[in-house]
């Protein structure tokens, strides 16, 4: 009697129980790369002009984001987002969601931004009240720590660390909605912290080693990297003719790089 009571209630739950978790899942990974890592030509070393340094005030430095006239300033240790006037003045504080900001973006929806949080281990889209970042969608990336984060269209880029045996870096793509599309393993780029997007490639500062590393986001190949002159390099941005830059302890810094055309790439050796 047991037995069949067993198997019919196994009969009665199964359908639900294969079910479940098809609301539960993210998007299926569209297929291409696995790897964000350097493949080919690779020019290293670009030429870097410091156009201007710009003084800020103490705090954790972390992403950047250019919002056509000043440069926010996202603060690790719990210490509020700063807008900065490109001469240094703080216009403006806004408290985030979390307690450790990493990257910072816009959003495809007007007045929203996408903010990731190192200890919360999420990504939060936002708007801004009253001097406070709201969040409208909040997407757990645990166990991994999100890091930079940058709006290329209708597609994030987010960087993860997940800390094990050896830590392991990866390059999320995801949707305007939150959904995870696609998962790449970044190899021999030590330390990821922030990204930015040219209207070309993508550039990912390296806070291990002070090297800014340009990326092509067509097949993800790493091209090339210049060194940066923040110490302990981890916001990035740019403004359409240069990049902004900064490190965890530092300053601000206006920068031009000297970007080999694509022509070029081609003849360079590795």
């Amino acid at each position: 009697m047991r037995k069949i009571f067993f198997l019919l209630f196994i009969s009665a739950i199964f359908p639900f129980s294969v079910l479940v978790p098809a609301f539960s899942q993210a998007p299926a990974p569209e297929e291409g790369p696995t790897y964000v890592e350097r493949s080919g030509p690779y020019r290293a070393g670009m030429p870097v002009e410091i156009i201007e340094k710009v003084p800020l005030p103490r705090g954790y430095k972390e992403g950047l984001y250019f919002d056509g006239e000043n440069i926010w300033v996202n603060n690790g240790e719990n210490i509020n987002t700063w807008i900065v006037s490109p001469a240094g003045e703080i216009l403006r504080e806004i408290t985030p969601p979390g307690t450790f900001s990493e990257g910072i973006t816009d959003s495809s929806f007007p007045g929203k931004y996408w903010i990731t949080d190192w200890d919360t281990k999420k990504l939060y889209r936002v708007s801004i009240e009253n001097g406070k970042m709201l969040p409208d969608i909040e997407i757990s990336l645990a166990p991994a720590l999100p890091t930079g984060v940058i709006r290329v269209g209708e597609i994030l880029y987010v960087m993860t660390w997940t800390r094990g045996l050896g830590t392991k870096y990866h390059l999320l793509q995801i949707n305007k909605d939150g959904g995870i599309l696609r998962k790449m393993r970044i190899k021999g780029i030590s330390e990821p912290s922030q990204i930015t997007y040219d209207g070309r490639y993508l550039w990912i500062t390296s806070w291990y080693n002070r090297r800014v590393f340009q990326v092509d986001p067509g097949d993800f190949r790493v091209m090339g990297h210049f060194v940066s002159p923040a110490k302990e390099t981890t916001g990035i941005a740019y403004d359409g003719e240069f990049f902004w830059i900064t490190g965890t302890n530092d300053d601000l810094y206006k920068i031009k790089v000297s970007v080999p055309h694509a022509a070029l790439m081609c003849v360079l050796s590795r």
